[in-house]
């Protein structure tokens, strides 16, 4: 593999793993002593989280900067007759990486306020030359995720379409990690849990391992540290995920390690901070 081509498998890589840092981490209380349990619809009457959070990241592959990643919780919205959260979510190549392959990824989910569950994420990918647009929609009551997606470099191609099944309740790859910041965590635990990204449903086990201190350009933070089964299963190449999500009432996460054979990424939290918000709309459907 030439440098090149590395350069685009890290960013690939990176964008796989921040989806997992929400695909994977998510959704119900588990059971000490090592056992699994299924998810279940969350419950809630109180979130961590609070509309105008940003968190901005540091993305780096060995010696290298290689991008810029920020999850904003944007607003409390209306959505589909529902009150919905509406998260943007951005990765931008930088340095060296962005002069070879440009990445421009752009992200939009909303997530119902009382359930917590997905209604519909959309994908604005920019990599290299290529431009795609996917919207996935989740239909609770047909049991059905409906995804389009667009060559947006080709405008006259049609649409393509595709329907998969699903269960009631499904996080996306980005609300999930929301949903996890809503639980508490116990060491030795594993959860076993539901996501859809389009496609087919992974069920995905997440292993709570240790409490550790963790270093960041944000500062040092106690936090638990997980490790999402994604790799042969959800994602199909080989490696291992790990994610650190603070020991406090607010559930932050703050670092993600992806360990492949072509080294190692990390997302290091660099700010955590709000954004003025706006007054609450109807978002197009």
């Amino acid at each position: 593999m030439n440098f090149f081509s590395r350069l685009r498998y890290v960013h690939h890589a990176f964008l796989a793993s921040l989806a997992g840092i929400a695909g994977m981490l998510l959704l119900r209380f588990a059971v000490p002593g090592g056992n699994t349990v299924a998810a279940q619809k969350p419950s809630l009457t109180a979130v961590p989280f609070e509309v105008g959070e940003r968190l901005t990241y540091n993305v780096s592959w060995k010696v290298f900067d290689a991008g810029i990643a920020t999850m904003t919780l944007a607003e409390r919205t209306t959505f589909q007759n529902e009150d919905a959260y509406r998260i943007n979510a951005t990765v931008l190549s930088t340095g060296i990486v962005s002069a070879l392959f440009k990445v421009v990824d752009v992200f939009e989910s909303f997530f119902h306020v009382k359930d917590l569950c997905s209604r519909r994420i959309t994908k604005n990918v920019q990599e290299g030359q290529r431009h795609h647009e996917t919207v996935v929609t989740f239909d609770a009551k047909a049991h059905l995720a409906r995804m389009e997606d667009r060559d947006l470099n080709r405008p006259d191609l049609p649409l393509k379409r595709t329907e998969s099944p699903l269960s009631t309740c499904v996080q996306d790859v980005i609300s999930a990690l929301y949903v996890i910041r809503t639980k508490p965590l116990r060491i030795g635990e594993l959860v076993q849990f539901p996501i859809n990204d389009g496609g087919r449903t992974f069920d995905v086990t997440v292993e709570v391992q240790a409490q550790e201190d963790v270093r960041t350009p944000a500062g040092t933070f106690e936090a638990f540290r997980l490790e999402p089964k994604v790799f042969d299963g959800l994602f199909k190449s080989k490696g291992r995920l790990f994610v650190w999500l603070t020991t406090d009432a607010i559930r932050r996460p703050v670092q993600l390690k992806a360990k492949m054979n072509i080294g190692t990424i990390t997302a290091s939290l660099t700010h955590a901070d709000r954004i003025p918000v706006r007054a609450r709309q109807q978002p197009k459907l």
